[in-house]
């Protein structure tokens, strides 16, 4: 072959090269993979049933959001911006953020996001109206029909969900599998929020970090928990050098006695608040088990608000009354905003504990979510 023609073979060979390596380029651009992304660290501290990792790209940025529910993680892209493809992830579920049109489960759901100032968010609620609410702002919003009651949230209306047309629906998953299931069936993104499994107080409050992930809040979420955190800190350090009473916490129900167990946020919440806590080693027990735990315990807080008195301790069982506590009227109710406003106030709920049971060191504090009952 002579030196022209090997030239133009050479050239023809570069020019088609040439052309490939161009729609590469073409293609790799049509499917938009993301070019880079740069992930920063768990914004995480206490709670240990989801992760939440930032990440910038050129034309996004979001959070990575894994939870969980049991051993296995579910992950999440929330991204704000062009959606990313990041390849390191085996199918995540994409949700672009802010979410504008949020339904909600539980009470819980609604306090963290009153703590951030974010119900506008919310178009619906899976409530019956058969317990009341304790966030004003909701209440209203419920009777003008600007947040649509939903029903159960162990059977909520399904058509109704649909037509709000949700951007996220917000679950939490006890004896409500079948709700997560009938949501993936009909491709409704959703999240399970497992705060209520978190064994530390600042852990189920760290859940405002997912809501203010979600609303676009992060600012206030973050100014919010570090708020509680400062105020839980203070009263450990005012208790640094405190007695520790004992302290037993149960509910019976149908003959059953409730008792949170050594490693939960009942516990461990009792134990930031200067005091030991005794309990069963297996929730439920019955009465007998009760007694041999805290007949001696110098307080005794029954963990519903449907005792008003002790005249309805002596009523749930009359072996009741052999309790220090019931003897030396130490026996406290919760609240009925506990479940609401309790979860939204933290820190005053440690700072009851810690004032009912250390009253030399809480002159002139009156609780408000604990009542002594009489």
């Amino acid at each position: 072959m002579n030196s022209k023609k090997l030239f133009a073979v050479l050239f023809l060979v570069v020019l088609a090269a040439g052309c490939v390596a161009h729609k590469a380029e073409l293609t790799k651009h049509e499917l938009n993979v993301t070019p880079s992304v740069v992930f920063g660290k768990n914004l995480v501290k206490y709670a240990k049933n989801f992760k939440l990792i930032p990440f910038t790209s050129r034309n996004c940025k979001g959070y990575i959001l894994k939870t969980r529910d049991g051993k296995n993680w579910d992950v999440y892209v929330l991204y704000n911006g062009t959606k990313p493809v990041i390849e390191s992830l085996s199918n995540p579920v994409y949700i672009r953020i802010p979410v504008r049109r949020l339904v909600v489960m539980s009470s819980t759901h609604i306090a963290m996001l009153e703590a951030i100032n974010a119900t506008n968010c919310i178009a619906g609620y899976m409530y019956t109206g058969n317990y009341k609410i304790y966030f004003p702002d909701v209440v209203k919003k419920l009777r003008e029909g600007k947040i649509v009651e939903l029903g159960s949230p162990y059977n909520p209306d399904y058509e109704k969900i649909i037509e709000l047309h949700p951007d996220l629906v917000v679950i939490y998953v006890a004896g409500n599998s079948k709700v997560a299931e009938k949501l993936r069936e009909l491709h409704i993104p959703f999240v399970i929020d497992s705060e209520w499994k978190e064994t530390s107080p600042l852990g189920r409050v760290e859940w405002v970090k997912f809501f203010g992930a979600i609303t676009g809040k992060e600012k206030a979420a973050e100014a919010y928990f570090e708020r509680i955190v400062k105020n839980v800190t203070e009263i450990k350090d005012e208790l640094r050098n405190a007695s520790r009473p004992t302290l037993a916490w149960a509910i019976v129900y149908n003959g059953k006695v409730y008792m949170p167990t050594n490693n939960t946020y009942v516990a461990n919440m009792v134990r930031i608040a200067g005091c030991r806590y005794l309990c069963a080693n297996e929730s439920p027990t019955d009465i007998a088990t009760l007694l041999k735990v805290a007949s001696n315990a110098d307080y005794f807080i029954y963990g519903s608000y449907f005792a008003k008195n002790l005249t309805y301790i002596r009523k749930v069982d009359p072996r009741l009354t052999e309790l220090k506590a019931f003897k030396e009227f130490k026996i406290y109710n919760i609240s009925p905003d506990y479940w609401q406003l309790g979860y939204l106030h933290t820190d005053r709920v440690i700072e009851d504990l810690a004032a009912i049971t250390h009253p030399e060191l809480f002159r002139n504090y009156t609780p408000h979510f604990f009542i002594r009952l009489k």
